[in-house]
């Protein structure tokens, strides 16, 4: 019997930008759902350059397999034109712990932040530079 997801998500994307809420504990269905929906909006990009606020300051934290799923999710992304992308947590900490379950969220175009105002000036500067 398959594992029943948790964690809960929501999804809005306008023009280049995908911005994304994530709420609870994930396991690895639920990072699963989470990483396909997005993917499948990144599809419909058709390979123009794209950025991701992922407003994390729901999230309880994951499984060791929830942050695997994630880290091959990310190098998809890394592959598939995204420009930038700003992480918000309420806590440092989770940024500490997504890092070290997750190597591919140490590049150089990741951001981490716990404010939400401070990620969305920071990935509206990264995505100028895409038009410029």
């Amino acid at each position: 019997m398959p594992e029943a997801a948790h964690g809960e998500f929501t999804i809005q994307v306008t023009g280049n930008l995908i911005c994304t809420k994530m709420t609870g504990s994930y396991n690895e269905a639920g990072a699963t759902a989470y990483t396909q929906a997005v993917m499948e909006q990144v599809k419909r990009l058709n390979g123009k350059p794209f950025g991701i606020v992922a407003d994390n300051r729901g999230v309880l934290g994951g499984t060791p397999e929830a942050y695997a799923v994630l880290d091959e999710y990310n190098v998809w992304m890394e592959d598939n034109n995204m420009h930038a992308k700003a992480v918000v947590f309420n806590a440092k900490i989770m940024a500490t712990i997504l890092k070290n379950q997750s190597p591919s969220m140490q590049a150089e175009n990741i951001q981490m932040f716990t404010d939400l105002n401070q990620a969305n000036r920071w990935i509206e500067n990264k995505l100028e530079q895409v038009k410029a």
